[in-house]
C-alpha cells in the first residue's frame, strides 16, 4: 500500500494519524524536536485532509532515526489496540464496528516508515464483518 491507497476521507485513516502524531509529541530525548516537527505536519494533515500534506508528512517521518520509526510504530499500534478496546467498552465510541484480529506488520529487519506505521494499527484491531 502506498500513500495513495489512503482515503483521507476515511475515519480510521485520520485517527490513525492522529495516534501517530500523538505518540510522536511523546517522544524524548535525542531527535524530540524532530518529532515535534513531524507531529505538526501530520496535523495540518488532519486539518486540512490534503494529499500534498499527507505527502510531506510521509516523507517528514522516513527522515527520523529508524530506531525512533521503530518506536514510535510500536508506541502508536499499542494506542491504537487500545482505541479499539476502548471502543469495545463503550459500544460504537469511535463509531465504527469491531473487527477480528488480523495479524499484520513489516517484514523482519524491515525499518517502519509512515505507511508501515500507518497500517500496524489493523494489526491487532478486530475485522469487520463483510
Amino acid at each position: 500500500m502506498d500513500a495513495h491507497d489512503l482515503s483521507l476521507d476515511d475515519n480510521r485513516t485520520i485517527q490513525a494519524i492522529g495516534i501517530l502524531a500523538d505518540v510522536l509529541d511523546g517522544v524524548e530525548g535525542p531527535g524530540g524536536l524532530d518529532t515535534v516537527l513531524v507531529s505538526k505536519a501530520l496535523r495540518q494533515v488532519i486539518a486540512t485532509k490534503s494529499q500534498p500534506a499527507f505527502e510531506f508528512a510521509s516523507r517528514a517521518f522516513n527522515t527520523l532515526e529508524p530506531s525512533v520509526r521503530r518506536q514510535v510504530a510500536e508506541t502508536a499500534d499499542e494506542a491504537a489496540h487500545h482505541a479499539v478496546e476502548l471502543r469495545g467498552r463503550v459500544g460504537g465510541f469511535l463509531s465504527t464496528a469491531a473487527k477480528k484480529p488480523v495479524p499484520q506488520g513489516p517484514v523482519v529487519g524491515q525499518q517502519p516508515n509512515f505507511i508501515t506505521a500507518l497500517n500496524l494499527r489493523s494489526r491487532r484491531r478486530p475485522n469487520q464483518p463483510t
